[in-house]
């Protein structure tokens, strides 16, 4: 099936709008869904695998008590028969950007870069079932993901119809997020406990406190918050996160907001006050003492002056 592209979300308040119906063509097909919003809201719905992306503002992801805040920095993966909410809320307008990947697609581009060449030569279709699992949680952006995302993102601007072109966007960005998956493998190999199980299930736990700091660094987080939400006793968290990440939390959140408070100052007209309340600090002089350390100017210079360093 060629992929699909969806340019508006569905009108989930129209009379007789089915989200199984819905839901039927993301086990048909790849889909993209693009879109523009100030403001959206999607009730707990189900996902086939796939790569939640913003651009120009941030959406936000819950899955129980988890939230996730996707945004150019960041992309979010979820996996199969994952059940989330999702909400855009923004004064300027967000570009909305999701990847969905069927199962089968998803398995025979799997199958075809973990065999060898001899393999695939004499088994060029994928007899077995293979399944595969990724880590839901943040991943960075680099380059060549962005690479990636920008030439699909401008392929279906266009409004050209050659599907083969978007079907090979699909082939690269899946096989960038194997790659990728392989990564998070060896960062799983790092963590010293003996048992696989037990460093999966601590490396997924970790990366629940830390997304959720990157997500939420505008609200008052204490250790306690990251061990309920990463259920993990406080000082067993505070332990692990240092020696697994190279930091503890409390200075990984605030550099977090330091570096919201930077953006803001750059591409905003926000006050100082205004900033420093919203990225998460109680303290003006204190915020204004951390953000002179870190970037060597205040924040009442940095919007207009070349920082040192």
């Amino acid at each position: 099936m060629p992929v699909k592209v969806v340019k508006k979300f569905p009108d989930i308040n129209a009379p007789g709008f089915d989200f199984r119906k819905w839901d039927r063509q993301f086990r048909q097909s790849n889909v993209v869904i693009n879109d523009i919003r100030k403001d959206a809201y999607f009730p707990l719905h189900w996902t086939t695998f796939s790569m939640k992306c913003a651009f120009g503002g941030t959406e936000k992801y819950v899955l129980g008590s988890m939230k996730y805040s996707v945004s150019e920095d960041s992309y979010l993966l979820l996996n199969e028969d994952t059940l989330y909410e999702s909400v855009i809320d923004s004064e300027s307008s967000v570009e909305s950007f999701t990847l969905n990947f069927t199962k089968e697609f998803v398995n025979d581009v799997f199958y075809s870069i973990s065999r060898r060449d001899e393999c695939l030569l004499d088994n060029p279709v994928r007899i077995n079932e293979e399944g595969l699992n990724f880590y839901e949680k943040l991943y960075p952006h680099n380059p060549q993901m962005l690479g990636f995302l920008k030439g699909l993102r401008e392929f279906i601007r266009s409004d050209l119809t050659d599907l083969q072109q978007l079907d090979e966007y699909f082939h690269f960005i899946l096989e960038f997020l194997f790659s990728e998956h392989m990564n998070t493998i060896m960062q799983i190999k790092l963590l010293d406990e003996k048992k696989l199980s037990t460093r999966q299930e601590i490396f997924r736990r970790l990366n629940l406190a830390k997304d959720y700091m990157h997500s939420n660094y505008g609200e008052k987080i204490e250790l306690n918050d990251l061990g309920k939400i990463s259920n993990l006793a406080p000082h067993y968290l505070l332990r692990k996160f240092k020696k697994h990440f190279g930091i503890t939390p409390h200075r990984y959140l605030t550099s977090r907001r330091l570096e919201k408070a930077k953006e803001f100052l750059l591409n905003s007209d926000k006050p100082v006050t205004e900033i420093c309340i919203e990225v998460g600090f109680e303290s003006l002089s204190s915020f204004c003492a951390l953000f002179k350390k870190h970037y060597k100017l205040p924040p009442e210079k940095y919007k207009y002056s070349v920082p040192a360093g």
